[in-house]
């Protein structure tokens, strides 16, 4: 064994990495990815902390046990685990360099947990520093600490003394550190500053600060560790800055030639305004002492572009845009224009795309050939959000914020200085809305970044945010796109027996559409839309659009169609996903006259079966084909798709006005109709939709939205769209913020650095699921059995890899009860070898499967909404 004791063994022509040169490295990165000018709780320079907390991560690898582990001449053992003792050292370096006791906290939790998740702070650091008694039986952690610690002064005793002098200056050594170890006194400092703090009770110890200084001072160890080891370069670790100067060409030529179209110049005109109107109201924000703003337009107005020019103008020399949405749907649409503005792929240093069914990575500045390692450290780099500028969703980024796995934390050492753009931010549950302030006061205050929060309907969660828009009522006021006729069954919620059937409710959409208009009816559960779906295919003459997606994607089924009839050559999937023009073709050459067109679309629906079926639909109603479209809340907020006509159950007055937007939304025509309803229960269900969904989740936003309506005297013939986005959503808003919406225990298992619960949170509700494989086409399956392969010959990371190219073909099935229908129908479905996944080949053959709705599971579920 080498007298010099090495993190990493040889690999290939490279030779060992010894230990002190690795911790050298990732100190140096870790002063690169953490600023200057960032602070601890103690008033210090955060990065000369994270320095330490860098140089001391790895220190318990020079134990003899963990050195015959590396080289493969041991398993690992109890004592060759080396987070903890590097833990012990970080804390008494630091307290020796008299920094403040909660950095000295911070960065033994940092270290002793780099290479897992974060836990409850109070209960983890009890556990490894009190000594309840002097049984051998008890404090088996810190026993094996001084176990390690004795092992290294006997063999190692040169290395240790020589990188205690030099990170405590000469104020510690490594002697001191034996002894304090042996006697048990560093335990026992550790635990008195610990227990001074009284987590969860005296809220002035340990400060507000003191979790997202724990967060940053991990996040910053385990991004420098992971990508040193690696070997990826700092120039891969470097942003290429978005443009603005492009984008504003870019936007400049989307006007084209519109002399002859009076209506579409004078929308470009207002949207050209509004742009215009924002980077002037960007200068006066940036010389105010915020750090929040709002940007409220009308749908319509190019929100998207205009969002993401102010947050270029924003941006500092060097500082990242984060753009955050909160539906996947709407991330595609939003991507292909950014892929479009910036001539990017969303693969490399200017544009990432990261979302969980993107396949997520950044080239490597790489002239070598590239291999699968390569692979694996492009995805690195793109998880950590190092480009210019990344498209995400609001999962990845509050999760990431709250209570990140190990590697999510990575992204967050990229949110330093950053703009972020908050598309739609209605669609954060209202049980989040304290700890979205909370978050959002992190971002500003620790992160130094800038939070900017657009939609048509802001709600009431930053109320001293600064507003770009100089006079908002004057878009909205030139916004009369459509007029809401309110149902009388909305206005009669609280009588079940005023709902209205599926069957009434199909016919009057056929009839109200006619043979010529487009009509969108919007759902909130998935058996609903299906019980719609099934009836306005029973009463009309439709063409099915997911019928005829299942012939395109069978290659028997359109050999020798000419190009008036879609071939495609490759057997109707083409490198880059499904021809979503082959698709329209088959529809406009099979529609007779009185005939429309019918889409379904649902989360039941395969990811990439729905992302064409939605690019289809918009398509289709850009070439003014007659249509029927039947969706859940999916294609509600931000999909750039217009109808006639739009049907929407009742909801909450935001959810209606984002509705909305897919009505006319080009002013195609003098005025859309938004019809407002309530629609009954469907089979074997008691509930209506709108109570099972809107009803269960503590305050009942359906009520507000009834008395919203009644305040706004909805009774009367129809509603104008000036007073139901202006004056309604300010009414509605004003009776949700009386209820003081959002759970303080998240905020309060913040301030009590209660990681492992943060962590347990999720965005969208958590769930026991099921994911199924779901293969139409003979590549799928092949797709399908190369992961069966690799997981029986024990391929993990290539089993990794094929999951991730599967994950646009898998639907997730929500599990409620073993005994529930859901579970029988996935018992009933194929496994994928021995692991959680199941796999329908050629579903099309089953009863599993139905070529309009998706993956058939009988027992209705509400969260399915969600994507």
């Amino acid at each position: 064994m080498s007298d010099v004791p090495i993190s990493h063994p040889p690999e290939g022509n490279d030779e060992a990495i010894p230990l002190r040169d690795h911790l050298d490295a990732v100190a140096d990165r870790t002063r690169e990815v953490v600023p200057s000018d960032a602070t601890t709780t103690g008033g210090d320079p955060l990065a000369e902390v994270a320095a330490v907390v860098a140089q001391c991560h790895d220190f318990g690898k020079a134990t003899t046990w963990f050195q015959a582990y590396v080289i493969g001449e041991s398993e690992s053992s109890k004592r060759s685990n080396h987070s903890l003792l590097g833990a012990y050292l970080g804390y008494y370096v630091l307290d020796r360099s008299g920094y403040d006791s909660e950095d000295c906290l911070a960065t033994f939790v940092a270290i002793a947990k780099h290479h897992g998740r974060l836990p409850n702070v109070e209960e983890y650091v009890d556990s490894v520093s009190r000594f309840e008694n002097e049984s051998e039986a008890n404090n088996e952690r810190q026993r094996v600490v001084i176990e390690q610690v004795t092992n290294i002064d006997d063999h190692h005793r040169p290395f240790a003394q020589s990188l205690v002098a030099d990170i405590t200056d000469g104020a510690g050594s490594w002697e001191e550190f034996v002894s304090e170890i042996a006697n048990k006194s560093l335990f026992g400092t550790v635990y008195e500053h610990f227990d001074r703090f009284s987590f969860g009770t005296d809220r002035s110890n340990p400060s507000d600060a003191f979790y997202q200084v724990l967060l940053q001072l991990w996040s910053g160890l385990i991004l420098a560790d992971k990508t040193t080891a690696a070997g990826v370069g700092d120039r891969n670790l470097t942003a290429s800055e978005p443009d603005l100067r492009i984008l504003s060409e870019y936007i400049d030529d989307l006007g084209g030639d519109t002399a002859n179209d009076s209506q579409t110049e004078a929308l470009n005109q207002l949207r050209q305004e509004a742009r215009q109107g924002v980077l002037a109201g960007v200068e006066t924000f940036r010389d105010s002492d915020g750090s929040t703003a709002t940007l409220t337009l009308p749908t319509g107005m190019g929100k998207t572009l205009t969002g993401l020019s102010a947050a270029l103008e924003l941006r500092e020399d060097g500082s990242r845009v984060i753009y955050a949405l909160p539906f996947t749907s709407v991330i595609d649409q939003v991507a292909d224009e950014l892929t479009e503005v910036f001539d990017s792929d969303g693969r490399d240093d200017l544009l990432t795309i990261h979302h969980h069914l993107a396949e997520t990575v950044t080239e490597l500045d790489d002239d070598e050939e590239g291999t699968d390692e390569d692979a694996r450290l492009a995805e690195m780099v793109a998880e950590s959000w190092r480009s210019g500028l990344t498209l995400t969703t609001f999962v990845q980024l509050f999760e990431s914020l709250v209570g990140p796995g190990n590697s999510q934390s990575m992204k967050l050492p990229a949110l330093y200085d950053s703009v972020i753009v908050l598309d739609e931010p209605q669609a954060l549950p209202m049980k989040w809305w304290k700890l979205v302030r909370r978050v959002t006061t992190i971002l500003t205050e620790e992160y130094d970044a800038t939070v900017v929060v657009m939609t048509a309907t802001q709600p009431a969660l930053f109320d001293d945010a600064f507003e770009l828009v100089d006079d908002v009522d004057r878009y909205f006021d030139c916004f009369e796109r459509v007029e809401y006729d309110v149902h009388d069954s909305a206005l009669a919620f609280d009588d079940t027996d005023a709902t209205i059937g599926y069957e009434t409710a199909g016919k009057t959409i056929l009839d109200e559409t006619g043979g010529t208009n487009s009509g969108l009816a919007i759902c909130n559960t998935i058996d609903s839309a299906a019980a719609l779906t099934d009836t306005i295919e029973e009463q009309g003459a439709v063409v099915d659009v997911g019928a005829h997606l299942t012939a395109i994607l069978e290659p028997e089924s359109i050999k020798g169609l000419g190009s008036d009839g879609g071939r495609i050559d490759d057997g109707g999937v083409a490198d880059d996903g499904i021809d979503v023009d082959v698709l329209v073709n088959r529809i406009e050459s099979h529609l007779d006259t009185g005939e429309r067109a019918l889409v379904h679309l649902s989360t039941r629906l395969r990811p990439r079966d729905r992302l064409a079926l939605i690019e289809a639909t918009k398509r289709l109603s850009e070439r003014s084909v007659p249509m029927v479209a039947v969706s859940t809340q999916l294609i509600e907020a931000g999909v750039d798709i217009s109808f006639d006509r739009v049907y929407r159950d009742i909801a909450p007055i935001d959810s209606v006005v984002q509705a909305a937007g897919r009505c006319n939304r080009s002013f195609e025509r003098d005025r859309g109709t938004v019809t407002l309803w309530w629609l009954a229960p469907p089979d074997e269900t008691t509930k209506t939709p709108s109570q099972a969904v809107y009803d269960s989740r503590g305050v009942s936003t359906i009520s507000l939205t009834s008395k919203t309506l009644d305040a706004i005297g909805a009774d009367d013939d129809t509603v104008a769209e000036r007073k139901m986005t202006r004056d309604a959503v300010e009414h509605y808003y004003g009776l949700v913020s009386d209820r003081n919406p959002g759970d303080p225990q998240f905020v309060d298992w913040v301030n009590e650095a209660k990681a492992a619960k943060l962590g347990d949170l999720s965005l969208i509700g958590k769930r026991d699921s099921v994911d199924v494989i779901v293969c139409r086409t003979d590549a799928e399956v092949t797709l399908v059995d190369k992961m069966e392969v690799a997981m029986n010959e024990f391929e993990y990371e290539r089993f990794d890899d094929l999951r991730n190219e599967a994950k646009d073909m898998t639907v997730s099935v929500p599990v409620y009860g073993q005994d529930s229908r859901e579970a029988e129908t996935v018992r009933n479905i194929e496994p994928l070898g021995d692991t959680d996944l199941r796999v329908l080949r050629h579903p099309q053959t089953t009863s599993h499967f139905d070529e309009t709705k998706g993956l058939a599971v009988n027992d209705p579920g509400v969260d399915d909404r969600f994507l």
